[in-house]
């Protein structure tokens, strides 16, 4: 019997299996969602880059 929640999960095709997996898995997770001030962005104020 399969796994419910198995290393594809809601991967129902081949290709997106394979496009998750051979792609999109190493992948940086971009979350373009913040709470920065708006008026910050209006005067496009630069932030320190924590590397």
């Amino acid at each position: 019997m399969k796994e419910f929640m198995d290393k594809n999960f809601l991967l129902s095709t081949e290709t997106a299996q394979d496009l998750y997996h051979n792609y999109a898995a190493t992948a940086p997770i971009l979350d373009y969602h913040c709470h920065i001030n708006p008026q910050e962005i209006a005067e496009n104020r630069k932030f320190e880059t924590i590397t």
